[in-house]
């Protein structure tokens, strides 16, 4: 089919008959007519070129696309705040504790590639929920509060608070009731369980500081700005076996608590298989084995019994 300037160019030839001019003008036109056909096919030709471009181009950027989601579906995204020996901690240049090692053997069992993401404690239950990391592995306990946020897995940890002191004020601290009652200035870590409990169990307490870490809670009780700490079971038994001369602890626990991991309350699969693990481990001794490589004999007497 002919467009409306061909037609007009094949009407002025077919006009020209033998007259020497009208051969003329028929050569000319006949020429113009081979020149715009060519033109017209390097147009389709270049045309379809760019197409079969961008058709490839969009099938390269869905399959990179593709292969990047596979690839963070390999990988378990786990979210910690390391300033909890020996649940999690700093090292030198590394992330150590319970919680590296169990993280390490659920990427094991899973066929996943363990990414450690570390985050200030508050950002930890935010970050899983907006898909920044898919587990919270950072010593978090159990509380109603957060279980409206997010989901736990099954405990792997019985906890509780304990209540620390100076090594020569011990015999003031003998009893529950004596760390409770006492006229004291108490510490513990801004957000956390402890920190929440003591707002509401030291009635004659004379003053209640929230620190930003443990740490400086134990560097201020050394330093007598502070009489008693309040927290979590496992970090005062590691805290006062590196300082067993200045600290001790009431082993009694003020609380009973469990620590486990979060996940969110959407990845329903992803809990199942988790607990599926960790009762295995339960059954099978995986799990102790972890726990006592980080914690004394003593603690499963005293606190997890």
């Amino acid at each position: 089919m002919l467009h409306a300037h061909d037609k007009t160019l094949y009407a002025i030839i077919s006009h020209t008959g033998n007259h020497p001019q009208g051969r003329r003008r028929k050569k000319i036109n006949v020429e113009y007519l081979t020149r715009f056909q060519i033109r017209r096919r390097e147009y389709m030709r270049l045309s379809l070129i760019k197409i079969a471009i961008l058709f490839l181009s969009v099938l390269l950027f869905v399959g990179y696309e593709a292969t990047q989601a596979a690839e963070m579906q390999k990988e378990l995204r786990v979210g910690v705040t390391p300033d909890y020996p020996p649940v999690i901690f700093r090292q030198k240049d590394s992330i150590r504790g319970i919680e590296v090692d169990l993280a390490r053997k659920l990427g094991g069992e899973m066929n996943l590639t363990v990414r450690f993401v570390v985050l200030p404690w508050k950002e930890l239950i935010p970050a899983l929920m907006d898909g920044q990391i898919d587990i919270i592995m950072s010593g978090m306990s159990i509380t109603k509060a957060r279980e409206v946020r997010i989901v736990f897995t099954e405990p792997y940890l019985k906890s509780g608070l304990v209540a620390a002191f100076r090594a020569d004020e011990a015999k003031k601290y003998t009893s529950k009731d004596s760390v409770l009652k006492g006229f004291v200035v108490v510490g513990a870590v801004k957000g956390t369980t402890g920190d929440a409990f003591v707002k509401n169990n030291f009635p004659n307490a004379v003053r209640i500081t929230s620190f930003p870490r443990a740490e400086d809670a134990i560097s201020e009780l050394k330093r007598r700005s502070i009489d008693i700490f309040v927290h979590d079971a496992p970090y005062i038994i590691w805290a006062v076996s590196e300082n067993e001369t200045e600290m001790s602890a009431l082993w009694e626990p003020l609380t009973e608590e469990y620590l486990a991991w979060g996940v969110r309350k959407e990845d329903e699969k992803f809990l199942i298989d988790i607990n599926s693990i960790l009762k295995r481990w339960k059954q099978n001794g995986t799990l102790h084995d972890v726990l006592r490589q980080w914690l004394p004999e003593g603690y499963f007497k005293k606190i997890s019994q």
